[in-house]
């Protein structure tokens, strides 16, 4: 009976896999705790000497140092001495710019961790976040909008990852995001390896005709895709056929190192274009998207008329004699075209 009861009692202290519960000394991370064993609701109150963070109200005089903790050393006691250039840099402290990351008041700063004026040297910070220098930074959803600043004069947030507001893509284009970054690369042969083009990529827009003429590489190769602009007007998911027949309105060319020119134009090549996303036409009626002169509503972006392209391409492309080939696959492009009034 003392046998059963004795097993009996184990068998209650334990859990259903027969392990100790999250507790305060199993050396995890688990129970709500704020480091290892330590914090949260539970367990005792970590140590704030290595926390990494400044705690003047617990006597620290600088991060992890001073007061209860160790003494601070020169080069992180939150004073300009030794032959220091700025606070704890320069001298035989390093440079200053290792500082403008560090949540502290410190080097060359003008506010913490970054300088109002322009920085102009290796070792300063970068600007401080401010309402009206034309960077989305700080706690802004666009550029110069949102957050402490104004409202920004779309709905969109620009740190999002969706595309919203009037946005040309995720979190690029419309009237308060950053501009979208040019684009342009692709796939030849099946290779593993996206092949980007060089910034600033050669395209021409005439409202007509869509050309991204003979775009290098960095292999040193040259693509060129055209396609112009249908009776229909430019649309989303709008798809055009390259081949022959499509002569020199529509085609899919690539050059390579070899001198060899590849084309959806001669016998044999067959290839699309699809124009996936074409902000600033509506219904076949180019209507573009228009900024006034003034400032409406925080909103910064130069005035003017902006057209924006994004789609996708492949094919594929035979030399002259209609036997050799090449394919081009999961060809992409993106670009925006403004025009300032």
């Amino acid at each position: 009976m003392a046998a059963f009861a004795g097993s009996f009692f184990l068998a209650s202290c334990l859990n259903e896999e027969n392990r100790i519960p999250p507790n305060c000394y199993d050396g995890i991370l688990n129970n709500g705790e704020e480091r290892i064993d330590c914090g949260g609701l539970s367990c005792v109150e970590c140590d704030h000497c290595i926390n990494g963070l400044w705690d003047p109200f617990r006597g620290e005089t600088w991060r992890d140092c001073g007061g209860e903790c160790p003494p601070c050393l020169q080069c992180s006691n939150g004073i300009k001495d030794g032959d220091e250039t700025g606070i704890d840099c320069g001298g035989i402290c390093g440079g200053c710019n290792l500082l403008c990351a560090d949540g502290l008041f410190n080097g060359n700063e003008d506010l913490i961790d970054c300088q109002v004026n322009e920085p102009n040297e290796e070792e300063e910070c970068p600007f401080c976040p401010a309402c009206d220098d034309l960077i989305m930074n700080g706690s802004e959803v666009g550029i110069d909008c949102g957050g402490t600043c104004s409202p920004c004069c779309s709905s969109g947030n620009c740190r999002n990852g969706i595309i919203d507001g009037n946005e040309f893509w995720a979190d690029c284009g419309g009237r308060t995001c950053p501009n979208c970054l040019d684009t342009l690369g692709w796939r030849l042969d099946g290779d593993a390896d996206f092949t980007p083009s060089i910034l600033p990529i050669p395209v021409t827009f005439d409202g007509m005709v869509l050309n991204f003429e003979n775009s290098p590489s960095f292999s040193g190769a040259l693509i060129n895709v055209k396609i112009t602009r249908p009776q229909v007007g430019w649309i989303n998911n709008q798809t055009f056929t390259l081949s022959p027949t499509s002569g020199t309105d529509n085609f899919l060319a690539y050059l390579g190192v070899d001198a060899v020119p590849y084309t959806t134009s001669a016998t044999g090549g067959l290839g699309t274009v699809t124009l996936v996303k074409v902000p600033g036409y509506d219904n076949g009626a180019q209507i573009g998207l228009f900024i006034p002169d003034d400032v409406l509503d925080g909103c910064f972006k130069p005035a003017g008329h902006y057209e924006f392209f994004r789609g996708s391409f492949s094919g594929t492309l035979f030399d002259p004699s209609g036997v050799n080939f090449i394919t081009i696959e999961n060809g992409i492009f993106q670009v925006t075209f403004f025009t300032p009034i």
